[in-house]
């Protein structure tokens, strides 16, 4: 009998895997402690900047260019949360995402009614 919910258990991860269309491959890339990873491109590809977790300007290259993220694990657990923000110096706008989390597609993340995160990051504060 375990085998055979084992072999179940396999082959629904197999089959949401398929359904959904990811990939080991496509699989959220690390980020290093108290670092965010911002990516050009979706599913963590084209160019990527790695940034601290107090960053006030991502600097020209990367602004406005994110289109996927990883935030790094915290360095201090008590304070487990990343800011990136619309506009440098941690103003306008902000979206939160707990460390050790990743999304491949900042066009699914609202930002106000018709705005995704797409390509939006200036700063981050964490």
């Amino acid at each position: 009998m375990k085998a055979v919910l084992r072999t179940m258990g396999v082959l629904a991860v197999a089959s949401a895997s398929v359904l959904t269309g990811v990939s080991a491959a496509q699989a959220a890339p690390a980020c290093s402690t108290a670092r965010v990873c911002l990516y050009d491109n979706y599913w963590f590809t084209g160019t990527q900047r790695t940034f601290g977790w107090v960053t006030s300007y991502v600097g020209n290259a990367a602004n406005d260019q994110a289109s996927s993220l990883v935030a790094g694990p915290p360095s201090d657990w008590a304070s487990p949360y990343v800011y990136f923000y619309r506009d440098a110096n941690y103003d306008g706008h902000a979206i939160i995402f707990r460390g050790g989390n990743a999304m491949n597609d900042l066009r699914g993340s609202a930002m106000i009614p018709g705005v995704n995160w797409d390509d939006e990051i200036s700063s981050v504060w964490g």
